[in-house]
């Protein structure tokens, strides 16, 4: 769930309510990074997906950070530039998916609103994962 990514102390306050909820709609097939027979195939493991990855490590690099680069060319020399959108485990609830996509993967925007409107999201964020949102958005 992309809320416990984006609020990690799972705070929802008042200031958040300005940010955009937003479903997108037919968004092409995408290249899964979470099937083990595709990480097996490019060579990578689950922490291409799920790992903290040390950027400052000068003297001694993280090999993660350049099987990622490399992966990451690849990938946009393969479909010459127009990558798929990409499928990874997302690192706070290994079994939910998170999607990143560029500008060239055509979609059309199904639902958007200010998360403050976003009730069925909140009443779960609450009563499921430990969020705390301002009694208020609930009417």
């Amino acid at each position: 769930m992309a809320a416990r990514e984006r609020f990690v102390d799972r705070r929802i306050s008042e200031q958040h309510g300005d940010l955009w909820l937003i479903r997108l709609d037919g968004l092409p097939s995408g290249l899964h990074l979470t099937h083990q027979p595709n990480l097996d195939a490019l060579g990578i493991d689950d922490r291409v997906s799920t790992g903290r990855i040390d950027v400052d490590r000068v003297d001694d690099p993280d090999p993660l950070l350049d099987a990622a680069g490399l992966l990451m060319d690849s990938i946009f020399d393969w479909w010459e530039g127009e990558p798929p959108p990409i499928v990874y485990r997302s690192r706070m609830s290994p079994d939910h998916r998170n999607i990143a996509f560029g500008e060239f993967n055509a979609f059309t925007v199904g639902v958007a609103r200010p998360l403050r409107e976003a009730i069925a999201l909140h009443t779960h964020l609450v009563l499921h994962a430990g969020f705390t949102v301002p009694s208020r958005w609930f009417g």
